[in-house]
This record gives C-alpha cells, structure tokens and sequence, in this order.
C-alpha cells in the first residue's frame, strides 16, 4: 500500500479507533509507525525520533481541554511545513483532533493511538 493509500485509510478508520476498537488501533499504529520510521528509500518519511517525540510529549502530557486541544492542529501544521517527513502524521492527528470533539473518552483513546504510533516508528526508526 502506498503512503497516500495508509494515510485515507487510517483517516477513514479514525471513527473506530477513537470509538475503542483495539484491533484497528494497533493496525493503523503499525501501519503508520512503519511509513513514519522507514527511511525514504525504503518507502517511507524518515521522521527522526526527536521529532515524533516532542510532539508526543506535548500530548501525553496534557489534561482534557478542547481549547488546548485544538491549539495543537496549528502547531502540527507548522511543523509539518517545516519538516515534510511529518506531513502523514499531521494529516491523521489533525482528522483524529476534529474527531475528539467534547468526548474525553475519545481523547484517552486519541493518546493511546498516537502512543502506539511512536511505539511501532521506534521499531521502523534508525536513530
């Protein structure tokens, strides 16, 4: 499956994974911790480590605020414009944080998406 392919996917799985269906969280992690952590000659970012770190840890931890929240869909965008590595990662947390809406539940469930997503680059990653 190409990159444009895993991202539409797990965008469309989105609604599943925040509702609590394990299996599709761990599939969609892999899938995207994969394209994040192999190099681009391997088919796929070359997002560093650091990078997916900082912004895991902005995320892991904060408490359920909507305003907070939403705050992190521009801090996305701006470092995916600076980094085009991160640009998958961006395009899922940015559809999964409008997905969140009011629902705290869905936000525990966001954070541990986004923790299996780093657990799975760290496989795929080099450094």
């Amino acid at each position: 499956m190409d990159r444009r392919n895993i991202v539409e996917k797990i965008k469309k799985d989105l609604p599943d994974i925040l509702a609590g269906d394990s299996k599709k969280l761990v599939e969609d992690a892999k899938d995207l911790g994969e394209l994040l952590g192999k190099e681009k000659r391997e088919g796929g970012t070359g997002m560093t480590t650091s990078q997916i770190r900082n912004i895991f840890s902005e995320v892991k931890k904060m408490e359920f605020d909507k305003y907070k929240i939403d705050l992190l869909r521009p801090k996305l965008a701006y470092t995916a414009g600076r980094h085009r590595e991160v640009l998958p990662l961006q395009e899922v947390l940015d559809k999964a944080i409008k997905e969140i809406d009011d629902d705290e539940g869905k936000f525990d469930r966001f954070k541990d998406f986004f923790e299996a997503i780093v657990a799975y680059h760290r496989k795929w990653g080099k450094d």
